[in-house]
């Protein structure tokens, strides 16, 4: 990806091949804004920590229009295990067995059988590319 777009106040639009979108590195409270598609984004990353072993970075989106783009977040790589969810439905499932007795709420899908399959990975970026909407909220639970 270059970097050929206007650089907002935090965070910035990289521009691709294929897609466009942005990279989350560090999970810290951040607003990314940006025009794409004739569409102004608007993008609140905030992270919590709800308990001592857990970390959660959530992203609301807020569009003029439905708009597509990619998003990469970087899986810490200290994390024992991870979850993904979109509007609270569970989009990519724990990579480990090491799963938390108490995790955060997220609607489990009809796919919920042992042998599921995510591709995510500790220390690797997770890149999710949708046509995303306002008020779609994308959350990331890292377990430590």
């Amino acid at each position: 990806m270059d970097n050929d777009a206007k650089a907002p106040e935090k965070g910035m639009l990289l521009k691709g091949d294929l897609f466009s979108g942005i990279v989350i590195g560090e999970n810290k409270d951040a607003d990314y804004e940006f025009d794409l598609d004739g569409s102004h984004v608007t993008i609140a990353q905030r992270v919590t920590r709800p308990k001592e072993d857990r970390e959660v970075l959530g992203l609301l989106f807020l569009m003029d229009k439905p708009c597509r783009f990619r998003i990469d977040v970087l899986v810490p790589e200290n994390c024992v295990n991870a979850q993904v969810s979109l509007n609270d439905k569970e989009l990519l499932g724990f990579f480990s067995d090491k799963i938390p007795e108490d995790p955060e709420f997220v609607q489990m899908t009809h796919c919920n059988d042992a042998n599921k399959y995510t591709p995510l990975t500790p220390g690797t970026f997770q890149t999710l590319n949708f046509r995303w909407e306002s008020g779609d909220v994308l959350k990331c639970f890292f377990y430590y």
